[in-house]
């Protein structure tokens, strides 16, 4: 497990590191206070403290990441690595011509609070999680309900880490499928 990692922004301080049970508390408070657009682009479980609880209640399935602001300790960015993919998703992938292997998988889930967007903090989020998952073996990691075709944004950061596009699909609307293979050391 990594280290937490602090970072300098524009805006202050910033902890990136593992989610914790005492964590709790504040991120439903996050999720209450994200605007909606970071809403409707997040939805791994809803937002509020009872589902997070059950998201998290097996163990090693889901991994959280947090960015705290370290001066009034709120949480400013949160990420979920999911071991695996998501079973309604395997015919998609399959689809593809990829047939990915779910203990060498994972799906990826960010969200940066609005306020700290633009200044880095997805991008080190990313960086961190990923050494994290070098370590453990992971070899792709694939995005949690796709990328909405109309969040350019999303997509050109996507693609500056090397996720490339399979395919689409709809869900409230047209959505990217992205991957990133993870290139290992020799």
């Amino acid at each position: 497990m990594s280290q937490p990692v602090s970072i300098q922004t524009k805006n202050g301080h910033v902890l990136l590191r593992r989610l914790t049970t005492n964590d709790l508390d504040k991120l439903a408070a996050y999720l209450h206070e994200v605007s909606d657009e970071v809403k409707n682009r997040f939805g791994p479980h809803h937002f509020n403290k009872p589902a997070i609880l059950e998201f998290y209640s097996w163990p090693h399935e889901n991994i959280g990441f947090v960015a705290e602001d370290v001066a009034n300790e709120s949480i400013i960015g949160y990420a979920i690595i999911k071991c695996g993919y998501l079973s309604h998703d395997k015919p998609r992938w399959q689809s593809y011509g990829l047939d990915l292997d779910s203990i060498k998988c994972c799906t990826f889930a960010p969200s940066v609070t609005d306020a700290w967007q633009g200044i880095g903090i997805g991008k080190n989020m990313l960086q961190y999680i990923l050494k994290e998952l070098t370590v453990s073996g992971i070899q792709h990691v694939i995005l949690w309900g796709g990328v909405q075709s109309d969040n350019i944004k999303a997509i050109r950061f996507y693609e500056s880490f090397g996720f490339e596009t399979k395919g689409t699909f709809d869900h409230y609307g047209s959505n990217y499928d992205m991957i990133l293979s993870i290139d290992f050391p020799d």
